[in-house]
Order: structure tokens, then C-alpha cells, then sequence
């Protein structure tokens, strides 16, 4: 069974219900980078939704992964744990969450890019778990559900429902989180290269994460499989390669590492605000996910960055 995204309404924020579905529905469909082709230089990137997740059976449970910009990661819920606290345990006589509600964070909704909700409420992820038995936690015949959504209710409405501490520690027990960093913009051989020299740019920060889930045998990989600079700005000349870029050497020229982010400034930064070009880098992330052993794709997204870079003039020396 696949867990569904839904937005939902309540309260004083039901009269949006068709608009707010008509808006972001399905969740956050973005186009990461608006990199129209330069004459020479076409740019193309994979369609793309900014968050994705889905429910998957895994035999003896389910796992709700989640991908985005932000994060990767997912909750992994079996009946019988393999490491650890089992959910007895864990919960330490309270009962077994049903449906519960936490308020979005600011990264989560730059993720979603919701419109701002009604004057007075907020949206709030509403989380649901169903399919195991609340006496024996043994799981169902029908298997494990796990489902998301986003509803929109006022801080005092008695509908929403908070985890305990112990309910919260089930959810810990079992949720797996990594963060996807940010990209960072760096230039070589030289980081402050001279007019008219040939840089080659990469992302200086990480360009690969892994998840491990609370359930063997699933667990998330990302890799970045490309990236897009513009070295002067948007507006500017595009460079892309392959990867995460390289980090090349003096001996290096565009002709003997060809797969790099090549590119020559033909004017000193001395001509641009702050003395510094406005770079922008931008990366494209793979997410793939193991399920019951095999690695599948599961979602892919953009991450950008900002990169000051500052080029110096060449100067003539002149002789009395």
C-alpha cells in the first residue's frame, strides 16, 4: 500500500479548501533552477517535485520515506525489532499513536512552498500510523499504512494532538534523518584566479549522504550527479559538468580534464558591486532507495548556493 500526500483544511481555514488544493497539489511541483539555454550552451535539467514520499511494505513492516532539498530520511515500524527496544518498551504502557500533528518548521515550508495560510492558523504535518494491533503490536493482516499530510488548523484547535514524551520516543526509535548539504562554490587551481586564467570550479562540501533505517535491508543513498555555475552571476555565462565538478591543478588545462567546470574572466571583479562577482552554483541531487534488498530510484531535486568570487587584474609593468 502507498502512503499519500494530502492537504486538508479546518477550522477557520476550511472556506480555502479549492484554492489551496488547486495551488499545491500535487505537493510543491517546482522547477528547481530557471536556467533558460544561452546560444551554445543548452541547459536541461530532470522534471522534478521538491519533496517526495512514499509508503513501502516491507514484509515484517513499512517505511514512509521522504526526500527533499532538506532532508532524506523516513520512519521504519516492524512489530518485532531486530536491534534495540522493541515497541513495548518503548512506549512504556501508553497506547500506540493513531494520528498526531506537528507545526512545520521554516525549512519545511521553503521545501513545500506553500502561499501563506489564513491570518491566525498554521499548517501542520498530520501524521498517521495504522496496522498494528494496540494490544499484542503484532502487525495486521493487512499490513503496515504510514500516511502524510498537510492541514491547516488554528494553534487552539482541540483536534490537534500532540505525541507524549514516551510516543515521542517511538517515533525516534524508529525515524532515520540526514541532512543534504549545502553546495559549496569554490575555483581551482586558483581561488582568486587573474583575468583571461582558465578555473575550473567544484563543490568544495559533500557530495554524497547516506541513511541507514531502523529496518534491515532499507536504508537511502544520494549522490550529486551534476553541476550547473554561473561564475558571473545569473544572466551570465553557464558552465556544467559532471558530478560534483574537480578540483584540477596547476598542469591542468580544459583540453586534459575536459569533464570540469571551465571558465575564464575576461574583466577584474573590480568592475562588479563589492568588488566580487555574485557566482551561483547549483547542484543536482540523486536520491535512490533500497527496499527488501534492491536499490531503486526514488526522487531527484536541485540544491543551490551563492559563491563570492573576487578576480584580479593583470598589471603591466611599465619603465621609466
Amino acid at each position: 500500500m502507498v502512503g499519500t500526500t494530502t492537504l486538508r483544511t479546518r477550522g477557520a481555514a476550511t472556506t480555502l479548501a479549492g484554492a489551496l488544493l488547486l495551488s499545491v497539489l500535487p505537493l510543491a511541483a517546482h522547477a528547481g533552477v530557471d536556467t533558460e539555454p544561452r546560444e551554445g550552451q543548452p541547459v536541461v535539467w530532470p522534471a522534478e517535485n521538491r519533496t517526495r514520499i512514499k509508503t513501502y511494505q516491507t514484509g515484517g513492516g513499512a517505511c514512509s520515506l521522504i526526500a527533499s532539498p532538506n532532508s532524506v530520511g523516513g520512519v521504519c515500524v516492524s512489530a518485532n525489532a531486530s536491534d534495540g527496544p522493541s515497541i513495548r518498551e518503548v512506549l512504556k504502557g501508553d497506547d500506540l499513536p493513531d494520528c498526531w500533528h506537528e507545526r512545520l518548521t521554516e525549512d519545511e515550508l521553503r521545501d513545500t512552498e506553500l502561499q501563506a495560510p489564513p491570518e491566525g492558523t498554521f499548517y501542520y504535518w498530520h501524521r498517521c500510523l495504522r496496522g498494528i494491533d494496540r494490544k499484542t503490536f503484532a502487525i495486521e493482516p493487512g499490513g503496515l499504512f504510514f500516511a502524510v499530510g498537510i492541514w491547516i488548523y488554528e494553534p487552539d484547535d482541540p483536534e490537534l494532538t500532540e505525541l507524549t514524551p514516551n510516543q515521542q520516543a517511538f517515533i525516534a526509535r524508529f525515524v532515520r534523518r540526514g541532512n543534504v548539504p549545502d553546495p559549496v562554490m569554490l575555483s581551482s587551481p586558483s581561488a582568486v584566479p587573474w583575468v583571461n586564467d582558465d578555473v575550473a570550479f567544484y563543490n568544495a562540501g559533500e557530495d554524497e549522504l547516506h541513511v541507514d533505517l531502523s529496518i534491515p535491508g532499507v536504508e537511502m543513498r544520494g549522490r550529486i550527479t551534476e553541476l550547473l555555475v554561473y561564475p558571473e552571476g545569473r544572466g551570465g555565462p553557464v558552465v556544467r559538468c559532471p558530478g560534483g565538478g574537480r578540483e584540477v591543478d596547476e598542469d591542468d588545462t580544459p583540453q586534459s580534464v575536459p569533464d570540469a567546470c571551465w571558465h575564464a574572466y575576461e574583466q577584474a571583479s573590480q568592475t562588479q558591486p563589492d568588488d566580487a562577482y555574485q557566482g551561483e552554483i547549483h547542484a543536482q541531487w540523486q536520491i535512490d532507495a533500497r527496499i527488501r534488498g534492491e536499490w531503486q530510484p526514488f526522487h531527484s531535486f536541485v540544491k543551490s548556493g551563492e559563491g563570492l568570487m573576487q578576480v584580479n587584474e593583470v598589471q603591466a609593468l611599465v619603465r621609466p
